[in-house]
């Protein structure tokens, strides 16, 4: 389905390529991409993607930063949370000043991490579905950690948002996730792509 989408002439010259004719299909391309983001995350805007979704999730971290004008400098993400996303979101934010908490017990509950969100909290991060499958229940969890002034970011799988509520349900402030789902063939270990999607209000430090 992908190989034949991505062949209509929107998006694609059969003749001669000139660089306007590319450049177009290109502009269309991404438009497309990220109007299906913001539809399947519920969420007001998109970039254009990122590496993967553990990097996507980093940059979630630094944003969340950017948003608080530097004055909130720690990141809690929830031990749920695939452990590979959490290594690199330790690796991208090394030398930057910025405590990544939450602890490492799988069975952490969403309360226990609540109570870790105080005024120096840029963000919580969770992830729906958790790492083992679980689906988490993240009603009223926005609203707590607003009340805190931080910002709630989760982590979703894009075909499970065909089933679950999305992000933009639940008042969630950033969306995030792994992309190659939704249909790019694995080639020797990628390529992957880390969508990222945002309320409108913080689309300038995005």
């Amino acid at each position: 389905v992908v190989q034949h989408v991505i062949a209509r002439n929107e998006f694609y010259t059969a003749y001669t390529p000139y660089p306007p004719e590319i450049s177009q299909g290109t502009l269309q391309a991404i438009f497309e991409y990220q109007t299906m983001i913001c539809e399947l995350t519920g969420m007001d805007v998109s970039n254009a993607s990122h590496y993967d979704g553990a990097s996507a999730m980093a940059e979630a971290v630094i944003m969340s930063v950017s948003v608080s004008r530097g004055r909130r400098r720690k990141a809690i993400l929830a031990p749920t949370i695939h452990p590979e996303y959490r290594e690199t979101v330790r690796t991208y934010v090394q030398g930057m000043d910025i405590a990544i908490e939450g602890g490492d017990g799988p069975d952490t509950s969403i309360e226990a991490l609540l109570e870790q969100v105080d005024d120096q909290t840029a963000c919580l991060i969770v992830q729906n579905p958790a790492f083992l499958g679980r689906i988490v229940d993240l009603a009223g969890v926005a609203e707590a950690v607003h009340e805190r002034g931080a910002l709630l970011a989760v982590a979703c799988h894009p075909i499970a948002l065909g089933m679950l509520k999305p992000p933009g349900a639940y008042d969630a402030d950033i969306a995030l996730g792994e992309g190659q789902p939704l249909g790019i063939p694995l080639n020797y270990g990628g390529p992957y792509l880390g969508f990222f999607a945002c309320k409108e209000a913080y689309v300038r430090r995005m």
